[in-house]
């Protein structure tokens, strides 16, 4: 294991006197190609241990709702077939209402000579990952899985993706990182299988449907017919891109259409439950477009930076590649260093808090509370149906996600309150809320990772401003305005 993705997070020592090692599967919810799940198995080999494997779903965490538990919990049935398969101890714990997890993490770790997770820098992991660490007797590893290059590389955030791009470039040509997409065998992990015993409220219920019944959620936001959680989705959804769209991903992706025809992998949820690394899909893409002959000597040595011909002679590749690791990993960067509890407006760049004191009080024509902006009831037919597709889907267009957030800029009382608008509308209804990626995304809204545009316009001042009628303008909307008539129940002929 690179000793640059491993963080220790706690002082006290590994206990050689206890029966296993512990790894407390939270953000990427699969054993191959895995590099927590890896460097537990490592550690259990070497200390001649038992490996454990833990995965938790708690019922309490922010804008919980059964489309959520419903999708993680069909990733952690797979896992248990997974684990079956290798032979290893796998602990699944769900908790409901009967069955409260208060203190059972912990009791866990009482035998455990070492506990290794993963280092997601976002949501509630980081502040679960420190509060354990204080309160066990055994040490704490967390290892950051998160993109091709260890975050801990880089000295600082990046403004822009443009200058993360050049980093990002330069560090994989100074040198190359070793990868991880071991896919595991049952003969790979003889060496760390026990018999240690469960605690009694450890295992998967009978039925996805009926433990639903018995979690009070907070946020009413039923399944997606069709829409399913786990690693086979995610490797499906991984084929059918390369096969069918990767291609066409830079004239077609930008255009809002149908799922089946937007030139878009469909895979942010599944990288966001860490179903399928960052890692996998980035060789998969070149092996691709490259007939199976790609290898490091053949990205282009000549400019790094440039996003057309950097990875691979495929420009459509580049540009996916870019959004997948340069787009990706500006967001995860953002959170890296500090790992905020909070996001607010307060992480905006000087220039764009300057731009909204000047404009604080500008005059908004159109005004519109959660409650019409939720109900999708705002005057603007494509704002409508982006936050259509949303609340039916679990998804959006990212054309149409970044027209949504700046829209809600436009029509709120003040910037603090589209903020929180944004960010409560994105985690309640998106597969892939609750992200580095969603965060920053929203504040890309508000000027993060952008420059000052002109002329400078009202409420957004120099801040990128965008609009619906030029994106009727720049894009047929014909195809994608009938797929969400379709999704509302509603006839085409409200979308002319």
């Amino acid at each position: 294991m690179n000793s640059e993705r491993v963080r220790v997070c706690n002082e006290k020592p590994i206990d050689a006197n206890k029966p296993y090692v512990l790894y407390w599967m939270q953000a990427y919810r699969r054993f191959d190609a895995n590099h927590a799940f890896s460097h537990a198995v490592q550690l259990a080999k070497e200390l001649k241990k038992e490996l454990i494997v833990y995965e938790g779903l708690r019922m309490d965490y922010p804008w919980n709702s059964e489309r959520i538990h419903q999708f993680i919990l069909e990733g952690m049935f797979e896992n248990q077939t997974r684990a079956d398969e290798l032979g290893i101890q796998y602990w699944p714990f769900v908790e409901t209402s009967e069955n409260s997890g208060k203190g059972l993490l912990k009791d866990i770790c009482k035998d455990a000579a070492v506990v290794v997770t993963d280092d997601f820098p976002c949501f509630i992991i980081p502040k679960q990952t420190s509060q354990l660490a204080k309160k066990i007797q055994c040490q704490l590893l967390s290892i950051d899985g998160n993109s091709i290059i260890p975050l801990s590389r880089f000295p600082k955030q990046a403004s822009a993706a443009r200058i993360l791009r050049l980093w990002i470039h330069k560090e994989i040509q100074k040198d190359f990182p070793n990868p991880n997409v071991t896919i595991w065998k049952k003969e790979d992990l003889m060496g760390v299988k026990g018999n240690s015993k469960t605690n009694p409220k450890i295992g998967l219920p009978k039925s996805i449907s009926e433990v639903i019944k018995r979690i009070p959620f907070q946020n009413q936001v039923s399944p997606v017919k069709n829409v399913k959680g786990g690693r086979k989705e995610a490797l499906r959804f991984l084929d059918e891109f390369l096969k069918q769209k990767l291609n066409l991903y830079l004239t077609k992706r930008s255009e809002p259409n149908r799922p089946e025809l937007t030139a878009t992998s469909g895979l942010s949820p599944y990288l966001h439950f860490g179903w399928i690394g960052l890692e996998e899909i980035f060789y998969a893409v070149l092996k691709h477009s490259t007939k199976g002959k790609w290898n490091p000597e053949r990205m282009s040595h000549e400019k790094p930076g440039d996003r057309e011909n950097f990875y691979s002679p495929s420009v459509a590749c580049n540009h996916f590649l870019d959004e997948l690791i340069t787009w990706r990993d500006i967001g995860y960067l953002f959170f890296w260093k500090d790992k905020p509890e909070n996001i607010n407006l307060n992480h905006l760049p000087d220039w764009v808090k300057a731009n909204f004191v000047k404009h604080n009080n500008d005059h908004k024509e159109y005004l519109y509370t959660l409650e019409q902006f939720e109900s999708a009831k705002t005057h603007d037919e494509i704002w409508n149906a982006a936050q259509t597709e949303l609340v039916h889907t679990g998804r959006m267009h990212n054309y149409m996600r970044m027209l949504w957030g700046k829209k809600v800029i436009e029509w709120s009382k003040s910037y603090e309150e589209a903020f929180q608008i944004l960010e409560h509308l994105n985690n309640k209804y998106a597969y892939d809320g609750r992200n580095p990626n969603s965060y920053t995304g929203i504040l890309w809204c508000f000027g993060l990772f952008d420059r000052p545009w002109f002329p400078e316009r009202n409420v957004f001042g120099n801040v990128r401003f965008m609009s619906s009628e030029s994106t009727k303008k720049k894009f047929k909307l014909n195809s994608y305005l009938e797929y969400i008539g379709e999704l509302s129940g509603k006839s085409n002929s409200l979308f002319p």
